[in-house]
């Protein structure tokens, strides 16, 4: 892992956060854009950090096991701390303090996985290596769930927060629906 590397992927962080707690309209039309562009560069690193470390078949059960269980329930987890709000075409999300904490948590619980390889003679450095496919993961969780949230928020909701029943019609409720 270059410090290059570190650099970029505490700028991804960041962005991560900043993003979260920005008030922004969930879109009709689930958006997988931004978990794949950062699957897409994590495969990357990753793969370049594989090319001259050898994992090995634990060290790499450890780092898989790192994606599928640390990152997808901590996604879901976090997307339940979302808050949504009624907009007059859609629903707002916006990342609660305690969903940032659990972001925070979230990455320390993936990096403390190092004490877990280096236990197994393995490089501790696979926990940096495998952070954007680590947040990729997540991100992609969370807004799978957060998706399902909102649609049933508009479902069981829209007479009383005043959206229009046809806000579920529109091809995205960035956009208002054509009548």
């Amino acid at each position: 892992m270059s410090p290059l590397d570190l650099v970029i992927d505490a700028a991804v962080f960041a962005w991560v956060l900043y993003r979260q707690r920005r008030v922004r309209r969930v879109r009709l039309r689930f958006s997988t854009r931004v978990p794949v562009l950062l699957s897409l560069f994590g495969l990357v690193q990753f793969l370049h950090y594989t090319e001259t470390h050898s994992l090995g078949a634990k060290v790499s059960a450890v780092a898989i096991g790192s994606f599928v269980v640390g990152a997808a329930v901590f996604g879901a987890i976090r997307a339940l701390t979302m808050r949504l709000t009624p907009l007059a075409k859609g629903v707002a999300q916006q990342a609660t303090w305690l969903t940032i904490g659990l972001w925070v948590i979230s990455v320390g619980v993936h990096f403390s996985l190092s004490a877990v390889v280096s236990s197994l003679h393995g490089p501790v450095g696979v926990t940096a290596a495998s952070l954007l496919l680590y947040l990729a993961i997540s991100l992609g969780v969370q807004n799978t769930v957060v998706h399902h949230r909102a649609v049933r928020f508009l479902m069981r909701g829209s007479d009383a927060t005043g959206i229009r029943a046809g806000a579920l019609d529109a091809r995205s409720w960035e956009e208002p629906p054509k009548d």
